[in-house]
């Protein structure tokens, strides 16, 4: 049974990692290059219905908008207000009018039965609390023969670079969390088996990797871990006067890794698609 006190604890807590990385969320490359990967896949036609779940800053939302052309509709759904900000102002800088953000549940959709053609939901089902019942909801809102696609990360992502972060930082007294909200949803088969379960046919899981070169350590360090929501709930432990002593030491740590190429960001992505009866 779902405690609803435990689930306004998970949320209230999302909220919060949300807000305190919105502002410099895109800087991510990793986030942005999956998102545009997975409109790319699902293969959208021109005047398309569509619904970004969890739509963050909108990458997803935003590369399907430009995908359907103005006969079509992109619905763009996430919880946080600062996220959805940020959003608006990409479709306002792309001229974009056919697609609408809203603030909603991921899991409890304020959408018609049967109203979309194609739900995407790009790098964040791993952070909702019921997956299944998420990946329900998706099919009840879908138009039968609609598709659903999402991406998830490779359990390889930034390795090594992570574990060296983690590693560097127990020794400033920090106690890293049982499990890191993507180690939720891993593999190819935990995907495909979800998608099963929710009733979905035709599956499609694949894995890319979609990694890239960075020039130095410092490029690492904000494309990688100063606006990430889980290293920076693990920066805000150390204490204030031991941060720069930190930041030095990993990035030295990250350094040694560099090649003539740069520094490799290992981003094994995989996407999940599938089709309601």
């Amino acid at each position: 049974m779902v405690d609803p006190a435990e689930d306004r604890g998970h949320r209230q807590e999302r909220l919060a990692a949300y807000s305190l990385v919105s502002s410099g969320y895109d800087t991510q490359r990793y986030v942005r290059v999956c998102a545009h990967r997975l409109v790319e896949l699902i293969g959208l036609r021109s005047g398309a219905q569509v619904l970004d779940v969890a739509t963050g800053t909108g990458w997803a939302a935003l590369a399907a908008g430009r995908t359907i052309g103005p006969a079509g509709h992109v619905v763009g759904v996430d919880m946080s207000p600062d996220m959805l900000q940020e959003a608006r102002r990409k479709m306002v800088a792309a001229a974009l009018t056919n697609v609408e953000l809203r603030e909603g549940d991921a899991e409890h959709l304020a959408c018609a039965d049967e109203s979309f053609d194609a739900v995407l939901c790009a790098s964040a089902l791993f952070f909702l609390p019921h997956m299944l019942e998420a990946v329900r909801e998706w099919q009840r809102v879908l138009r039968p023969g609609g598709r659903v696609a999402f991406s998830v990360f490779g359990a390889t992502l930034f390795q090594p670079m992570r574990t060296m972060f983690t590693d560097r930082i127990q020794a400033y007294g920090v106690a890293l969390p049982p499990q890191r909200p993507s180690q939720r949803l891993t593999t190819p088969a935990q995907c495909q088996d979800l998608l099963q379960e929710a009733g979905f046919r035709d599956l499609e899981v694949r894995t890319e990797q979609l990694g890239y070169y960075l020039s130095d350590a410092n490029a690492y360090w904000d494309d990688t871990v100063r606006w990430n929501g889980a290293r920076r709930d693990l920066l805000a432990q150390v204490p204030p006067d031991k941060l720069d002593q930190f930041r030095a030491e990993h990035l030295a740590d990250v350094s040694a890794l560099a090649t003539d190429q740069g520094i490799w960001v290992d981003n094994p992505c995989i996407f999940a698609l599938g089709r309601k009866s």
